[in-house]
């Protein structure tokens, strides 16, 4: 009799495992579409995921950025595959550490507008005016709310370290007939200890995630200028000259007090 509760037990543990595994990758795209979005003021959307809770492996496939508005390609952001190591024990703490973090084969896609305006300016800016309260909160969160009662702690992160590889930048702008400019490497990222200087005991998740992201952005801006696309003096007047063009056609089409017949 004993025997056969414990099979039942069992068997209701591994249907209830099952049914959270199942649906363990539809919880997290919509998280990292929700969270996503609102970091970036974009649409951002997740292809695959998987996580193996014996190893600390987690994986995800095809990441995208999508461009702020009026901007004409679709991504600024592909991230080809990202694959994670968590140290498992710690899931179970208030602060999960990262044991090591690749980004593999990003693609970012740099377009101007103008002189002044470009798509990686103005998702950095998003992000900027998105995030100002993850570097004005307090880290601890132990604290009473209004009614009194005391608050669970937000979980914190720490990432040892994240490298970002095999990264290809292309660059394309407002003009008709220009593809794309530029098609280079970026340089390989590297960074180490976020949430873990000085006296800290892990940041915010979005706070981290930000820092990993301005710092693939920030890349990409001086690898633009690096590469020669600085010389965007060329590119504005292309820019220009495309629109006055545009008018002139159009006045010739219309003559002076009115369309030619």
């Amino acid at each position: 009799m004993k025997k056969r509760i414990f099979l039942g037990l069992l068997a209701v543990i591994i249907i209830a495992l099952a049914v959270v595994w199942i649906s363990l990758e539809s919880i997290v795209k919509k998280a990292v579409n929700k969270f996503g979005s609102e970091v970036t003021g974009t649409e951002v959307k997740l292809e695959g995921f998987n996580f193996s809770p014996f190893s600390g492996f987690v994986s995800i496939k095809g990441l995208t950025v999508a461009n702020p508005e009026n901007y004409k390609s679709p991504y600024l952001l592909s991230l080809g595959g990202v694959s994670v190591k968590v140290d498992v024990n710690s899931l179970f703490g208030n602060t999960i550490v990262v044991e090591d973090i690749t980004v593999d084969k990003p693609v970012i896609t740099y377009e101007m507008l103008s002189l002044t305006q470009n798509n990686i300016k103005q998702l950095q800016a998003n992000i900027a005016k998105n995030t100002a309260s993850e570097t004005t909160a307090p880290t601890a969160t132990n604290e009473k709310s209004e009614e009194g009662t005391t608050e669970k702690p937000s979980k914190q992160v720490i990432i040892k370290k994240v490298t970002v590889t095999s990264g290809e930048l292309k660059a394309v702008t407002a003009v008709p007939g220009d593809k794309g400019l530029i098609d280079v490497k970026l340089p390989q990222i590297v960074l180490t200890d976020i949430g873990a200087q000085k006296d800290q005991k892990g940041e915010s998740i979005i706070g981290s995630v930000t820092k990993i992201l301005n710092k693939i952005l920030t890349t990409a801006s001086e690898t633009v200028i690096k590469s020669g696309l600085a010389d965007v003096k060329n590119i504005a007047e292309k820019n220009l000259n495309n629109a006055v063009d545009s008018v002139k056609d159009k006045v010739k089409s219309f003559g002076i007090f009115g369309k030619k017949e």
